[in-house]
């Protein structure tokens, strides 16, 4: 039998929705349905997971703001559903600012996951590991796949966008601000106004492929934007300074309040980020990643 490595370390990259478009149809669970597109960016958390003799999972990521840990839920799930032996101790350096629209959470149990299946030697299928994310959270059904990809049902459904890898020069800031919770932003939304650009999600697929920056900035889209935006007006104030200091357009970032814009080159993107830290915002300058195959 072969040996196993005793410690693994993974990145937990974010996540950025490109395009997000919440359909007015509920499931027969009760939540919307979606249709997103979305790619992983280089910005990431650094999860080090290490084998453990007794039967204990430790992580020391921080529960915030009275939430789970879900990392540690996907620890346990991965141990109880292939009866692993022994434990294991997670350490996870976070650079994902939390509660940001940007899914460090549930990349960083889809990195506890991964790693999990790469120290005990498990295969399993791209079925069962969409079962095994779903269990944990929606978001984990994307950020366990990775790349590019078009999200729909419930967020349950992740199909691979074919389309050649290019970086695209990203800046994402994040106001001190933060938002209620996601089912507050769910309901600042209106029936009649979702969904109503999903027709472009199409065309920056096609943008995509083809990738002309300019217009794959054209085609952003997010739902929440003009709720979330009217609620806060820093996104607002961050959209008109990434735009002010180069960005080809800009888009909130999930649910928020975090704010991304699309650049032409690094150089650009770089001095904006130093024009815009000096105003107070917390600034990362990224690009797009394709990390399917972690």
């Amino acid at each position: 039998m072969p040996k196993h490595a005793e410690r693994i370390e993974c990145a937990a990259h974010a996540k950025l929705n490109l395009a997000l478009n919440i359909i007015p149809e509920r499931s027969d669970r009760g939540y919307f349905k979606v249709d997103f597109l979305n790619i992983s960016i280089s910005l990431h958390d650094t999860v080090h997971i290490t084998r453990l003799k007794d039967h204990t999972v430790l992580v020391n990521e921080p529960v915030v703001d009275g939430g789970e840990n879900i990392a540690f839920e996907a620890a346990r799930l991965m141990f109880r559903r292939f009866g692993l032996p022994g434990g294991v101790s997670i350490e996870i350096t976070k650079r994902i600012p939390p509660r940001a629209g940007l899914g460090g959470g549930s990349s960083d149990a889809a990195a506890v996951m991964r790693g999990i299946m790469k120290l005990h030697g498990i295969r399993t299928s791209h079925r069962e590991r969409m079962e095994l994310a779903e269990a944990i959270g929606m978001d984990v059904c994307y950020c366990i796949t990775g790349g590019l990809c078009r999200i729909g049902g419930i967020g349950n459904v992740v199909e691979r966008i074919d389309a050649p890898f290019f970086p695209v020069h990203l800046l994402v800031a994040v106001p001190a601000q933060k938002k209620p919770s996601t089912g507050w932003a769910y309901s600042l939304l209106r029936t009649d106004e979702m969904g109503k650009n999903r027709a472009s999600t199409g065309e920056l697929i096609r943008e995509m492929r083809s990738t002309d920056k300019k217009n794959i900035a054209r085609f952003l889209h997010n739902d929440f934007e003009r709720p979330i935006a009217s609620a806060f007006p820093v996104v607002g104030e961050m959209k008109n300074l990434m735009k002010k200091h180069g960005a080809l357009n800009t888009l909130l970032a999930g649910s928020g309040l975090s704010v991304f814009g699309v650049f032409d080159d690094e150089e650009t993107c770089r001095s904006a980020q130093k024009n815009i830290s000096a105003f107070d915002v917390l600034c990362f300058a990224a690009h797009t990643v394709d990390n399917s195959d972690s």
